[in-house]
């Protein structure tokens, strides 16, 4: 009796023993690829070398004050030293034709390259309101009907995208899905981090067209890179050009945005590494290939020319006061209650207490980005005349570029040059 009980008890014992095995094959499977995808693109691993004078360039027009350029500098810097990331580039436009742009830190840490106000950075979402200006004009000059379905557009579109329209698409309560909810960090999988690459526009449509919608065109917000892959198929077929050069031809060329492009995979001039990373501490980040979301998150520019684009707008040099309210108006949700994000074609409009006149809030148009490597925020303040754009070469920098966004625009409305009224 005695052996069968020692018997069953060591069968026991080694059943458990195989669980275990299994269980802590089965973790490693899991984990292993997840460890050594973190270890070599997401976690900080090398220490970020100092920056000095030689990591600094800064340039500004006659018209603005040398005291006035080096209070914008001392706040860059400042901003780019308590965030620890390897460089930020920031540049402030002014209606009235002053301009100011710096840099501080590195375009390539492992090269030594310095980064300058000429560096080119991804825009992340930047790119939605560059697309939805595109979009206002084609829509000003009667090529495309805000309101009509996509189907008048896009030819074999599946029924639930086909009556989708511009509006909803540009302003994401069309209720297409956004990046699958395949957790970021997962081994290279994730949808965000895809190395896909698209020829063409309409071939990026296969990534999400047979998807159901997340909700009832628009009854509902959700935020999504791929509608506006949806909007700019649309937009090439109003127009009957390529959306690259639609977007050149309707924006960049008329804006003077030398330095602005679509992003592609391979070398670039000009264009930074790409980092991950903040508190002085960087790894490289994972490739990208984001040909197949131009619209939505695939440009490289400046924060020179994203701020011209700022200051062309509000200066009415590329759209009458008509096409702003449309650009700029806050769509409503189908049972006229407004949007969680208050978000207009392509940009947010808010008043925002971190900028104040007389006590009230001041109204501010912007967005911000962010994909692998790359960290960027546009800002708007209407009423001052006044475009503010912050670029990083780090992904994990997205709060850093606002922060550091709004702290120019407080800096540059108190400056000596501001303008009667102005504070």
């Amino acid at each position: 009796m005695t052996g069968t009980r020692t018997s069953a008890s060591g069968s026991r014992r080694r059943t458990l023993k195989r669980a275990l095995l299994a269980l802590a094959a089965l973790v490693l499977l899991v984990a292993g690829p997840t460890l050594a995808f973190l270890a070599l693109w997401s976690w900080p691993l090398h220490r970020l070398p100092g920056v000095g004078a030689g990591q600094e360039s800064q340039s500004r027009t006659p018209g603005m004050p040398e005291a006035d350029a080096e209070q914008l500098m001392t706040v860059l810097r400042q901003a780019r030293a308590d965030a620890g990331v390897p460089s930020l580039s920031a540049a402030i436009a002014h209606v009235d034709g002053r301009r100011w742009a710096g840099a501080s830190g590195w375009a390539e840490v492992e090269r030594r390259q310095p980064a300058t106000p000429a560096s080119r950075y991804r825009t992340g979402s930047v790119a939605k309101p560059i697309t939805a200006v595109a979009l206002v004009r084609l829509a000003a000059e009667g090529r495309i009907d805000l309101d009509a379905p996509a189907a008048r557009h896009v030819a074999g579109l599946p029924p639930a995208l086909a009556g989708l329209s511009a509006r909803q698409l540009a302003s994401h309560t069309a209720g297409i899905r956004h990046y699958a909810q395949t957790p970021q960090w997962w081994p290279g999988w994730h949808e965000a981090l895809a190395m896909r690459d698209c020829a063409d526009v309409a071939a990026g449509l296969d990534l999400f067209q047979d998807d159901p919608l997340q909700f009832p065109a628009g009854a509902g917000f959700g935020y999504s890179t791929f509608g506006y892959t949806l909007l700019s198929r649309m937009m090439e077929g109003a127009a009957g050009r390529p959306f690259p050069d639609l977007l050149r031809q309707e924006v960049l060329d008329p804006a003077g945005m030398v330095s602005t492009g679509v992003d592609r995979d391979g070398a670039m001039p000009g264009r930074v590494a790409f980092y991950e990373g903040r508190q002085g501490r960087y790894t490289r980040a994972h490739p990208l290939d984001s040909s197949c979301r131009i619209a939505g998150g695939g440009l490289v520019s400046t924060p020179t020319d994203l701020a011209r684009l700022g200051a062309t707008l509000l200066g009415g040099k590329l759209m009458d006061e008509a096409a702003l309210r449309m650009l700029w108006t806050p769509q409503p949700l189908a049972d006229g209650s407004p949007n969680p994000q208050h978000y207009a074609l392509g940009w947010r409009v808010e008043d925002d207490p971190r900028l104040a006149s007389g006590g009230r809030p001041l109204r501010v148009v912007h967005h911000g980005g962010s994909q692998a490597g790359a960290a960027a925020f546009l800002l708007l303040v209407p009423d001052r005349g006044l475009a503010v754009a912050v670029m990083a070469n780090s992904g994990s920098a997205r709060g850093d570029v606002e922060t550091t966004a709004f702290a120019l625009a407080k800096a540059a409305l108190t400056d000596s040059g501001a303008r009667p009224g102005q504070d």
